[in-house]
């Protein structure tokens, strides 16, 4: 059985493409490249039985002209950008990646708070200019973390703050208290919130979830985290939003086309911007191609979790 791997940095390591050829697939390896349009995208998956994919668009009209794909292997958790309902029709499995990226996530999630929290570039420049100026900070212990969406991400976000002493709160649709979160309506999550933290999947529902009427619930000086997807917030009612000092900044690390390179949000000294780096650790990168690799020679062999599978 062929596999076609699109996902990019699949090459870190050895061991996850070793493990597929191991099992007797055969690999075709196409992360080195950048697909321009869907119809080269086709040209480098057709025939394959299984793609290991990251970001790639897998849209209604490429997916239907997959003869042979029986499972699209996600490199990661989200999948909005490939048409599941065509997939649903045509019988292909979509797998993710569950339990290898939230830690990763979460990580960079906190550094944001902490960047907010303690302002240790501001302390340093302060330095480097030759002052001794002790800024006071708020600090993260004792503050209120709103997180919007409990799944993996969600919870994993919620360990690592409740170890910074912060109070957490969380809203999804199937309230479940957890690792030290309680629930709170969106409403009052919003209004409660120090910071509030992104941690949920695009879908028609939670499309411009965050909007105009959303961000002025919030705390005078709040800050808004995005390690979701960029399309769950209106941008240009968040611009308004820290431009006014109707809240206190900003962190973004997901864009509505990416790469991005003029995102209205450029310019703002509230605003913290990263080039969707939250999963972009090495040792998540080894573990994420291992559980994409894992599951295709699981889902093949009959013996994939399906905790994995997209339902």
């Amino acid at each position: 059985m062929k596999v076609v791997i699109t996902a990019r940095n699949f090459n870190i390591d050895p061991s996850a493409k070793a493990l597929l050829v191991q099992n007797g697939f055969t690999v075709q390896d196409e992360s080195d490249r950048v697909f321009a349009t869907q119809e080269a995208y086709f040209e480098a998956i057709d025939g394959a039985d299984a793609v290991i994919n990251a970001i790639e668009p897998m849209g209604a009209d490429l997916l239907q002209k997959c003869e042979k794909l029986k499972l699209i292997a996600v490199r990661g958790v989200g999948y909005d950008y490939i048409d599941s309902a065509v997939c649903r029709t045509k019988g292909i499995a979509i797998a993710r990646t569950v339990g290898a990226v939230e830690a990763a996530v979460a990580e960079q999630a906190v550094a944001y708070i902490l960047h907010f929290a303690r302002r240790i570039d501001e302390q340093n420049a302060s330095m480097q200019r030759g002052e001794w100026h002790r800024m006071m900070q708020t600090g993260a212990d004792g503050m209120t973390l709103g997180i919007l969406g409990f799944g993996g991400i969600g919870k994993a976000i919620a360990v690592r703050a409740t170890a910074l002493g912060m109070t957490v709160r969380y809203y999804c649709r199937h309230p479940q208290d957890a690792c030290g979160a309680t629930y709170a309506p969106l409403d009052k999550l919003l209004q409660c919130s120090d910071y509030l933290v992104l941690a949920l999947p695009l879908t028609e529902e939670t499309r411009g979830m965050i909007g105009k009427h959303e961000l002025a619930q919030m705390k005078n000086g709040a800050v808004l985290i995005n390690v979701a997807r960029a399309a769950i917030v209106d941008t240009n009612a968040l611009c308004d939003a820290l431009k006014s000092g109707e809240i206190g900044g900003a962190a973004v690390d997901v864009f509505e086309t990416e790469p991005c390179a003029d995102s209205p949000l450029l310019g703002l000294p509230n605003c913290i911007l990263t080039p969707h780096t939250a999963p972009f650790t090495k040792n998540n990168f080894i573990r994420m191609n291992r559980l994409a690799a894992e599951n295709v020679i699981n889902f093949f062999g009959g013996t994939i979790d399906a905790k994995y599978l997209v339902r």
